[in-house]
Order: C-alpha cells, then structure tokens, then sequence
C-alpha cells in the first residue's frame, strides 16, 4: 500500500512538472531583437515570441498583397535583417 502511495505522488509531480514545462514552450523562442521600430512587431514578440511575429507579418504581407519578405528583409531568421529602406516601406504601407 505504500508503494501505491509513493507511485501516486511521484505521478503527480511529473504531471505537474509536464504541465508547468509546456506552458512555458508556449510563448515560443523569444525575439532576437531587444529594440522595436513597429508596434506590430513588439506587441507580437511581447505575446507569443519569434512564431507570432513571424505569423504576424505573413499576415500583414498579405493584407497588402506583399508576395516576398525579402523586399524589406536582408535575411530571415533567426534575427531578420532589414534592408536600408524596409521600415520605410513599411510605414508607407501603413505600418505602426
């Protein structure tokens, strides 16, 4: 019966630990980047890390019919390089 006991606490604590260890992954890899230009991008980083700013610009592209995100972009992840003129091109386009 105490081996019962002992089982039945040693499940529940790597239960615990499984639920506590996959709600921190879910926020994601943070932000590379520590300084903002856009409030899309900083609120995006701020609530689900790199994934939602990730989603949050291919939404954006979309929304302005933008087919490449190498046109703002020098490189892609991990840090997402801009060009000299893509915050430009994106304020233009609207962005905040």
């Amino acid at each position: 019966m105490v081996k019962l006991g002992i089982l039945t606490s040693l499940t529940a604590i790597v239960c615990a630990l499984g639920i506590a260890t996959s709600s921190a992954d879910d926020a994601g890899k943070p932000c590379k980047r520590q300084d903002f230009k856009t409030e899309l991008v900083k609120n995006a980083c701020a609530k689900g890390g790199q994934d939602a700013a990730r989603d949050a610009m291919k939404a954006w592209n979309k929304d302005k019919k933008i087919t490449n995100c190498n046109k703002c972009h020098t490189k892609l992840a991990p840090n997402y390089e801009l060009k000299d003129d893509g915050l430009k091109q994106f304020t233009d386009l609207g962005g905040k």
